[in-house]
């Protein structure tokens, strides 16, 4: 009997044994046959995640999916989208390389891995996937879209154009497409055609404070001044403290010759950045315009303390010194200003004006002549040359200055032609 009652013990535990790792197999059976229900699962929720913008919530679903089925591109793919989105684009390219060493016929998988790749500044890299999946897929606007921006981030702005083009051809419901447009064409100089893409912006649904601050800055360049002013404005209402908004506003207002106006606007501006010297030096030139000299040099010294070699401001500085009677000072300031620019023939042409006030008419005729050479059509120039030559004694010369001067359109000359070139040897 305790034989028997041994055997049944034995027979008892094999039996929970083998219970035990038939459990066991159709567990690991069940798993395996789940796999890729499960993958499938957290791939759907993960793109509904993304499609919400949801990236930390949508990787964790598509990490789950590559985990249980880790050769599946779409899924490695989803889960690149999710990286990018979180602005891990390395992770990302490695996923979406991972996608295309699977299946390398997706424009989807270039088009993306292209993104992540202009996005950390590999230009080469990203250009190469962006032209193969235009070549997989060429009516794809996203792609034609993505090679613009990465054009324009190239400053190769032509080409850029092209490009939306043909994007804008495909779909000409992305207005993201006239906006990046717009951008390159004013990198180009082609402000029309700029403000003709930003009209596209504004009149759409997705008009900005931003749109309408480019749109009057392009204005401002085509010099459509209250056009600029009007878009600028809008903008001001939402982005008060914007400073190359208040400086284009400054720059507008004092094109108008509202110098009141512009001063306010470049006051903001540079109560917001005090060491931008442009805004000194607009802010020069409008007290400049306005006659108030004194100011107009107090605000162009802060400019030039600023950045020394600021010629306008160097200029304007000297301008303003001629109308207070410091010509030494102005002509210190025209020297300086030459030295920055030996073409700038303004400033030979007003250094010339403060010698000859200074009775200097031998040292201003070479000023006078290099300005002259620069514009043979400056009557007035013609007509201050004539001044110093008779001077100098040099009446012949002088009539001749005189005479070019009244043929060129500059009527006080008649009245020096009547007075010192009536007689036949003139």
């Amino acid at each position: 009997m305790r034989v028997e009652l041994n055997n049944t013990k034995e027979m008892k535990k094999k039996t929970t044994l083998y219970i035990v790792i038939g459990i066991v197999v159709v567990a690991v059976a069940a798993h395996l046959l789940l796999r890729p229900r499960i993958a499938q699962n957290s791939y759907e929720k993960g793109i509904v995640l993304l499609d919400s913008l949801q990236y930390g919530q949508a990787y964790e679903q598509l990490n789950r999916a590559v985990r249980f089925s880790p050769k599946n591109p779409d899924y490695l793919f989803g889960r690149g989208m999710a990286l990018a989105g979180l602005n891990r684009d390395s992770a990302a390219i490695a996923d979406y390389t991972k996608a295309i060493a699977i299946d390398s016929m997706n424009f989807d998988y270039f088009l993306n891995r292209g993104v992540s790749l202009r996005k950390i500044g590999n230009y080469t890299a990203s250009l190469r996937d962006l032209n193969r999946c235009i070549s997989l897929n060429d009516s794809n606007s996203r792609a034609f879209y993505q090679r613009g921006l990465l054009n324009a981030a190239m400053m190769e702005y032509d080409q850029a154009v092209k490009d939306y083009n043909r994007s804008i051809e495909l779909d000409g419901s992305n207005l993201e497409a006239f906006y990046s447009r717009g951008e390159s064409l004013a990198n180009i100089s082609d402000f029309k055609g700029a403000i003709a893409d930003y009209d596209r912006m504004i009149e759409g649904k997705n008009a900005t404070p931003e749109s309408y601050k480019k749109r009057g800055t392009f204005k401002l360049k085509i010099q459509d001044f209250n056009g600029a002013i009007s878009d600028l404005l809008v903008a001001l209402n939402d982005l008060p403290n914007d400073k190359e908004l208040l400086f284009s506003l400054g720059e507008a207002y004092s094109n108008l010759k509202d110098f009141d106006q512009a001063i306010g606007y470049l006051d903001r501006a540079a109560s917001i950045d005090p060491n931008d010297p442009l805004i000194y030096g607009t802010r020069g030139g409008a007290l400049l315009n306005k006659g108030d000299f004194k100011a107009a040099i107090q605000s162009f010294n802060k400019a030039i303390n600023l950045k020394p070699d600021y010629l306008k401001a160097v200029y304007g500085r000297g301008i303003a010194k001629a109308f207070l009677k410091d010509y030494r000072g102005s002509i210190e300031d025209f020297n300086r200003a030459i030295s920055i620019d030996k073409n700038f023939t303004q400033a030979y042409y007003n250094r010339a004006i403060s010698k000859a006030i200074m009775g200097n008419h031998k040292d201003a005729l070479p000023d006078f002549d290099i300005a002259i050479k620069y514009d043979p059509k400056d009557a007035e120039a013609f007509f201050n040359r004539g001044i110093s030559r008779m001077n100098v004694k040099d009446t012949k010369g002088g009539c001749e200055d005189f005479r070019k001067a009244l043929e060129l359109g500059y009527q006080p000359a008649e009245q020096m032609v009547k007075i010192y070139c009536s007689g036949s040897g003139n």
